[in-house]
């Protein structure tokens, strides 16, 4: 099933994907609903450094957010 999810952080940013580059910060990402390890592209001017989190039960109107902020 489509999940959707948006990582937020004050710059722009690409977002990893359980370690693989998946789409930037602040942008609408659109995966397949399950787990997922959730980081950012060095610098590492971020925490926390990972989040892990089940994508499911999302909509394109209504996204999973996960936030970094400026370490």
């Amino acid at each position: 099933m489509t999940e959707y999810l948006v990582v937020l952080f004050p710059q722009p940013r690409k977002v990893r994907l359980n370690d693989a580059p998946k789409g930037m910060t602040n942008e609408l990402l659109t995966l397949e609903g399950g787990k997922y390890k959730v980081s950012l592209e060095p610098p590492y001017d971020f925490t926390p450094t990972e989040q892990e989190i089940d994508l499911r039960n999302t909509s394109a109107l209504n996204p999973r957010e996960v936030e970094f902020e400026e370490a």
